[in-house]
């Protein structure tokens, strides 16, 4: 899913008003790789190549000197990290502050978006890295059925928010 898509769901699906917090979250799967990735690129004195295809991408990926970045990518798309990460951040937050800190589930949300929207071919999402490698081969994000309905889906449930149940 892109990012745009998974700064929207964040923002909808998580209780309470828009706030950063949830969208920073809600990429921060993406962008702690890919940011990464750039900048790693930049001080190398470096561009990325622009990518014709999705297979060129991906080839460029599995070089041995860019294969860093896929290994990245199955940490960061982790549920199993994120809630080793987040379970005692929740806690801490919820002791001093005494509000449940919504927008701790930005990240897991983002991850079970992109399970069944990537595929075998394109970053498969390995949500349970360290403890298996196990992968669902989906239906990737790009293909016009799944951007257009994502979008359909996210307009719809704008409108729910904002006139139905009003929030």
């Amino acid at each position: 899913m892109d990012i745009f898509a998974h700064t929207m769901w964040s923002l909808i699906l998580l209780p309470g008003p828009p706030s950063i917090e949830k969208a920073a979250l809600g990429i921060a799967p993406d962008i702690l790789v890919f940011a990464t990735s750039l900048t790693k690129q930049a001080i190398k004195g470096k561009m990325q190549p622009g990518f014709k295809t999705r297979k060129e991408m991906m080839d460029w990926y599995h070089r041995p000197e860019n294969k860093w970045v896929l290994n990245f990518y199955k940490w960061t798309h982790s549920l199993v990290v994120w809630t080793a990460l987040l379970t005692p951040t929740f806690f801490i937050w919820f002791k001093f502050s005494g509000d449940i800190p919504w927008f701790l589930l930005a990240a897991p949300i983002h991850i079970l978006m992109d399970i069944p929207t990537h595929n075998n071919n394109s970053f498969p999402v390995q949500f349970l890295t360290p403890i298996s490698k196990f992968k669902v081969n989906g239906m990737h994000w790009s293909k016009p059925i799944v951007f257009i309905g994502n979008y359909v889906l996210i307009i719809a449930a704008i409108y729910f928010r904002m006139f139905v149940i009003g929030k």
